[in-house]
């Protein structure tokens, strides 16, 4: 444990030695959509009931407590946040001469999967379609601030509402909160878990199949968005992911036919990628956004990008 201090207040940090992690990409890239960057540094976000600032240091990570509480219980809390646990040594060895993974290993390694509350993932990937991340950050953000309760000092500093409170707010009020169609799938979502009909907490321990049939059982929710919450808070490495960036990174660094479609394209990964699928999913995604980036808009996002996609 360390402390700094300041002129009115003294304040605990736990330092995490889980090795070098890229807390920009992995907090702010599409996973989780409740991180914000701070001026002084570090990312601040709220895990469960507590309000952290997440910021790299050297050999891990150092998480600050910003809810005026001790550090009691973060160590743990954090490390599963952070999967902690993934075989990223084994994911690295396996796939270190990949004409794709390989560099992105190289260049990006820093990336993790992280391990989220199921109901908040969930919510956030149906609010997820046909959206961008900004607009997703701002959807998942106003139903948090409207419905969860405070546990800090800033707005954002509010926990995720639990099911039967979106439930109980109904589909208009999501609508005006600027939901849209989405509104529709939520609420539904939302009264099968409140009701019992769904437990996303024995999707854990449920097969990869069982768990997504049981995910796109619910209305509004598909392949890519089940895959989403199995990848990223249920446990399941096999997940793996198909958009347009993983399409595309398909289709060039593996030979994946032209014309295959979204879900023959899952499939042929996780057979390829096996268990460390969902690992192999966040550096191609990582890769082919970043690359896509350079490529469009040039300046910066250049120096981002990998140079053998310059």
């Amino acid at each position: 444990m360390t402390t700094s201090e300041n002129s009115t207040t003294t304040v605990s940090s736990v330092f995490l030695p889980v090795g070098y992690v890229d807390t920009e990409a992995t907090l702010d890239g599409g996973q989780a959509f409740r991180w914000w960057p701070e001026e002084s540094g570090g990312y601040r976000g709220v895990v469960g009931r507590r309000t952290v600032n997440v910021s790299e240091t050297e050999g891990g990570v150092s998480v600050t407590p910003l809810d005026g509480k001790g550090t009691d219980g973060l160590q743990h809390s954090m490390l599963e946040y952070l999967g902690h646990d993934q075989d990223l040594e084994g994911f690295r060895v396996r796939f270190a001469d990949d004409p794709c993974l390989g560099p992105a290993l190289r260049g990006y390694s820093g990336l993790r999967v992280l391990r989220q509350d199921p109901w908040e993932a969930l919510f956030s990937f149906i609010t997820s379609s046909t959206s961008n991340i900004p607009r997703i950050k701002l959807n998942v953000g106003a139903a948090a601030e409207k419905l969860g309760y405070s546990v800090g000092p800033e707005t954002r500093d509010v926990t995720f509402p639990e099911p039967e409170v979106v439930s109980e707010a109904g589909e208009q009020f999501l609508r005006d909160l600027g939901f849209g169609f989405r509104a529709k799938y939520l609420v539904p979502a939302a009264e099968a878990i409140a009701s019992g009909q769904l437990s996303l907490t024995d999707l854990r321990e449920a097969s990869y199949a069982d768990a997504r049939e049981a995910l796109t059982a619910l209305h509004g929710v598909g392949e890519k968005v089940a895959d989403c919450v199995l990848a990223f808070s249920l446990d399941k490495p096999e997940s793996f992911i198909v958009d347009r960036h993983i399409l595309r990174a398909l289709h060039k660094w593996y030979d994946l036919p032209e014309k295959a479609s979204l879900t023959y394209a899952a499939d042929w990964a996780r057979d390829f990628f096996g268990d460390h699928s969902a690992l192999a999913n966040q550096y191609m995604f990582h890769r082919e956004r970043l690359a896509r980036r350079a490529s469009e808009w040039g300046g910066a996002h250049v120096e981002r990008a990998l140079p053998e996609d310059d």
